[in-house]
C-alpha cells in the first residue's frame, strides 16, 4: 500500500513539473459566458511555418480577459501583424518538422470543440511564477487528425489561453 501511495504521489509530483495546475475561482463565470455567448468551433488552418491551428473568435480573449483581469492576467501577445490571435494549438512548428507533417488535407476546415474546464497552469518553459490562463476543450477529431499525420497524443490538453501573467521572477 505504502508503495503505491508513493507511486502516485510521485507521479503527481512529475505531473506537477510539467504543469502546476490551479482550478481558479473564476472559472463557472467564465464557462457560463462561453456556453451562453460564444461559438464552439473554429477553422482549422496551418502556417507557413507548419503550425496547425483552430483559428476562434477572438472574443474568447477579448470578452474573457475580463474575468480574470482583476487577478493579475493580461491579453496573451498573439495579435497583430503575423500573429494568430485567439486559437487552439494542434501541432507545433517543432512538432510539425520533426514529424514531417507537410501541408494539411483538412486546411480551412470547420472543427467543433467543447469547453471542459478552467486552468491555471505555470508552463515549464516561461519563467518562475508566470502563470497562463486556460480553457481547456474536447475534441476528438484533433486527437485522430495528429493520429493521421503520425504525431503521438499532445502532452497536454488542448486548450485556448484567455490570459498571462508575468512576474518577471527568474529561477535561480
Amino acid at each position: 500500500m505504502r508503495l503505491f501511495i508513493f507511486l502516485l504521489v510521485s507521479m503527481a509530483a512529475g505531473f506537477q513539473q510539467i504543469y502546476a495546475i490551479i482550478r481558479p475561482y473564476s472559472s463557472e463565470k467564465v464557462l457560463s459566458f462561453i456556453f451562453t455567448n460564444l461559438p464552439k468551433h473554429g477553422t482549422l488552418l496551418q502556417d507557413e511555418k507548419g503550425m496547425v491551428y483552430i483559428s476562434i473568435d477572438n472574443n474568447y480573449i477579448h470578452k474573457l480577459i475580463e474575468f480574470i483581469r482583476e487577478e493579475g492576467f493580461e491579453i496573451p501577445p498573439y495579435f497583430g501583424t503575423g500573429l494568430h490571435g485567439a486559437h487552439i494549438t494542434v501541432v507545433t512548428v517543432e512538432e510539425a518538422a520533426l514529424h514531417t507533417v507537410g501541408t494539411i488535407l483538412e486546411h480551412g476546415q470547420r472543427v467543433r470543440f467543447e469547453p471542459k474546464e478552467c486552468q491555471v497552469v505555470h508552463p515549464p518553459a516561461w519563467a518562475e511564477g508566470d502563470l497562463a490562463y486556460l480553457i481547456t476543450i474536447e475534441a476528438p477529431f484533433l486527437d485522430e487528425l495528429r493520429q493521421k499525420y503520425g504525431l503521438p497524443k499532445s502532452r497536454y490538453d488542448f486548450h485556448i489561453t484567455i490570459g498571462v501573467k508575468r512576474t518577471g521572477v527568474t529561477a535561480a
